[in-house]
Parts: structure tokens; C-alpha cells; sequence
């Protein structure tokens, strides 16, 4: 068989990992300055950071985020987690996206 790659393939030792980025569909449930509550059908880890996009008040709004807190989603609710997460970065025209809409 033809070698079709570019680039040779070395091998790794044991133990070598590697996080890929995974998107998740998530459930807005409520927003503050500080973070906002989601609604997950996956568990996550608290302390996980990452970046969320969302639009507030129909403006785009995105920031890097870390979980806090996870607990179970009530059994009625169709869904399995409660996730907190805190902002950890986030553009002062987003912030401002945020203090516009819980000043409503």
C-alpha cells in the first residue's frame, strides 16, 4: 500500500494525553455579572474553563468561563446537570452587555 501522508508518524511513550476542545449544547438558566447558571445533559468538571457564546438581550456576547459548581438537575427538568460558572475573561464591550441587561 502507498504512504499517503505528508508527514511521518512517530510514536508517543505511554501516558501522553491531549484535550481536544468539545462543543456542548447548553441551557441558559440565569446570568449575573459575575457568571451564569447553565442547564447540561453532560457532567463536567468543576474547574474546567472555556469559552462560552451566547446572545443577551439580542446582542452577542462571548467570554472564557470556569465551572465552579455542578450539581444534579431536578428529575422533572429532562435534563442532568446544573453547572455554575464564573467569568474569567471577558471584553469590557461584553461586560458591558452583561450590566446593560441586569440592569432591566
Amino acid at each position: 500500500m502507498e504512504e499517503r501522508r505528508r508527514s511521518p508518524r512517530y510514536a508517543t511513550g505511554a501516558g501522553e494525553f491531549a484535550l481536544l476542545p468539545v462543543a456542548a449544547s447548553v441551557q441558559v438558566l440565569d446570568i449575573s455579572q459575575a457568571g451564569v447558571l447553565l442547564r447540561s445533559q453532560q457532567p463536567v468538571k468543576v474547574g474546567t474553563r472555556g469559552r462560552l457564546r451566547l446572545t443577551v438581550g439580542g446582542t452577542p456576547f462571548t467570554a472564557e468561563v470556569e465551572v465552579r459548581r455542578v450539581s444534579q438537575s431536578p428529575a422533572e427538568s429532562g435534563y442532568g446537570y446544573r453547572v455554575g460558572v464564573m467569568f474569567v475573561g471577558i471584553a469590557p464591550e461584553h461586560r458591558h452587555v452583561i450590566e446593560r441587561f441586569t440592569r432591566q
